[in-house]
């Protein structure tokens, strides 16, 4: 996310933003992972001391994240990447879930009615996913282990089992539309009730898919028994994913978004992802300001002209932002005078009312082509990647297909009115 130009401390800030940070220095090797939940973190940091580098450890904390967060994460959704190789070569990667060939406009319409429970819970929620495709070219590409040992790794923890945190436990407890599920209750429930803080979590089905991923590849998962898995499970509910779909399944390569704040150069994700054009979009507004003597004046004010800057962000995000393979998102949204004509819109002394979008120059013509975590990882060979994924929203679907121990996204909800 960040290149070589970027300051010690901002890398500092973004690691120590994430609540479980980790660094390794034995043998001479030095390396920084960061991801939500400790047991992943700690894989991250032995795919280090086996002789792996940052791509190595960010795809083994991802396969974790999996086993130790499935609330948030999983091989059942998708993901986005931005690597930062030791030859400086920067690559963003795309592997946001798809929509299946059957999808139509009117999916989710009951008797002239839109139903919007159908997008988020159930068989025509989910999307397919893409985080397994990155990880494997990750590895591929970039990696120096083996994705079949990274996820064994992963596999041992999901069937030796472990113990729930707060934060899972939380989200179980919350999510009554587990219950409407057989394979998903019988999972995260013990005798009809949710599982609690400091219960054991076992997953042996989804051991057994790691394991047979890791034997037979990424194909095991893209078109074959678990695909096949998937078409039947959709057959017997009311769904339309095929195996084909998941046969058909291709990552996408992406131009990063770059910005410049205050001399340091700023490497987001593009769309379909907002958030690297969020971020250039904010960052730009507010370098007017000298943001550091009003922290040190008026703490309060420092606040409400970074939130305002937001807001106008994120005005512009409802309106211009979408996947640019349908959706023509103008690049004048990250242009540096655009952003300062917004900014002068800001009145550090009283909130602005933003009834509508601004319109960034050239809006037609200069486009981009066409409840979730973060991992984050650097080593001293000059890698560094940053990994967005997600299953949508908690427990994605709801959906665990019978047998695989996968929880499935249900990302659908993005493609509804």
């Amino acid at each position: 996310m960040f290149n070589q130009k970027i300051s010690r401390l901002l890398i500092a800030l973004l690691f120590l933003s994430l609540s479980s940070c980790a660094a390794e220095k034995n043998s001479g090797r030095r390396a920084v992972v960061a991801t939500v939940h400790p047991i992943a973190t700690r894989a991250g940091i032995d795919a280090i001391r086996r002789g792996g580098n940052a791509v190595d450890a960010a795809v083994a904390a991802a396969l974790m994240l999996g086993v130790v967060d499935s609330s948030n994460s999983g091989i059942g959704g998708g993901c986005f990447v931005v690597i930062r190789k030791a030859d400086g070569t920067i690559a963003a990667i795309d592997g946001r879930e798809i929509a299946p060939a059957k999808a139509h406009r009117d999916m989710y319409v009951r008797n002239g009615k839109y139903q919007p429970h159908l997008s988020k819970t159930g068989a025509l929620a989910i999307g397919i996913p893409g985080s397994l495709a990155v990880y494997d070219h990750l590895m591929r590409d970039a990696g120096k282990l083996d994705l079949s040992v990274l996820l064994s790794d992963a596999a041992n923890v999901a069937e030796n089992g472990f113990v729930i945190d707060a934060k899972l436990a939380d989200h179980i407890a919350i999510t009554k539309e587990i219950a409407d599920f057989p394979p998903t209750a019988s999972l995260l429930y013990n005798n009809g009730k949710p599982l609690q803080e400091g219960d054991l979590l076992l997953q042996a089905d989804l051991a057994k898919t790691y394991r047979s991923i890791a034997a037979d590849g990424i194909g095991h998962f893209y078109g074959g028994p678990f695909a096949e898995a998937v078409e039947s499970w959709m057959n017997a509910n009311g769904g339309i994913v095929n195996a084909n779909d998941f046969a058909r399944y291709q990552i996408k390569q992406r131009e990063t978004v770059k910005t410049i704040y205050r001399g340091h150069t700023i490497i987001g994700f593009p769309p379909p992802s907002s958030g690297g054009v969020h971020v250039a979009q904010i960052l730009n507004m507010i370098e007017r300001f000298n943001l550091k003597q009003t922290h040190r004046l008026n703490p309060v004010q420092h606040h409400h002209i970074i939130a305002e800057a937001m807001k106008l962000a994120f005005a512009d995000r409802a309106y211009w932002l979408g996947d640019p393979d349908f959706a023509k998102v103008p690049r004048g949204l990250i242009d540096s005078n655009y952003a300062r004509s917004l900014s002068l819109r800001i009145d550090p002394t009283r909130t602005i009312a933003v009834g509508q979008h601004g319109s960034p120059p050239r809006a037609d013509e200069d486009i981009f082509g066409k409840h979730t975590t973060h991992i984050a990882t650097a080593d001293a060979e000059g890698n560094w990647v940053a990994i967005t994924t997600t299953l949508n929203t908690r427990f994605g679907s709801k959906v665990v297909i019978p047998g695989t121990g996968v929880i499935m996204n249900n990302q659908m909800d993005d493609f509804a009115a």
